[in-house]
């Protein structure tokens, strides 16, 4: 597996199975981490892709999967986190939230996947670089549907290919000229 995905693939197993001392132990780890849980489980609408990177119980959102959250669930009232009740619905909407959230990154990744295989088959010339502008405005108008890991990838793909078009050799003369050259630089001293 290759791409922005791949950190997910990296996620550590669930936890839990090692009895009351595992228990105790898993219970010093829930105030650790960032993801302020309580305000997420207050949330009324979604949450947004780019809180998949904040860390509870030692992992980022995104590697928690549902045996972790059933596992929260059954941890939270045995080290007076919430009561059971509560744990319930606290479980139930962060499962929610985090499904959801994923499943928006999830397209995200598969457009950049779709991405990566059109801007393969671009050949030097004007309609393949305004394609590859045209491709950064879009990612630009994506930003929050994807992880800034994610967005660092494609933006390095789109800048390399763009500078191969501009490199390559073209079957024309072109018109398009590379607009990110600001030219020498004014070499003026500081005394004038």
């Amino acid at each position: 597996m290759s791409g922005p995905a791949a950190v997910q693939a990296q996620a550590p197993a669930a936890p839990g199975g090692g009895g009351a001392a595992a228990a105790n132990a898993d219970c010093k780890k829930l105030p650790g981490g960032n993801a302020p849980v309580q305000r997420m489980a207050r949330l009324q609408g979604g949450m947004s892709v780019r809180n998949l990177e904040l860390t509870y119980f030692g992992k980022p959102l995104y590697a928690l999967s549902d045996a972790d959250i059933a596992y929260l669930n059954t941890l939270w009232p045995e080290c007076g986190t919430y009561d059971a009740t509560v744990a319930d619905e606290i479980a139930s909407k962060l499962r929610t939230l985090i499904s959801d959230a994923k499943g928006a990154r999830q397209d995200s990744l598969d457009w950049i996947a779709s991405v990566e295989k059109d801007i393969a088959t671009l050949k030097p010339g004007e309609e393949a670089i305004r394609k590859i502008h045209d491709l950064w405005q879009e990612m630009l108008n994506r930003e929050f549907e994807m992880l800034p890991g994610d967005l660092q990838y494609l933006a390095k793909k789109l800048s390399d290919k763009r500078e191969e078009l501009y490199t390559g050799q073209q079957q024309r003369q072109r018109t398009l000229v590379n607009p990110f050259d600001p030219g020498a630089p004014d070499t003026r001293s500081i005394k004038e």
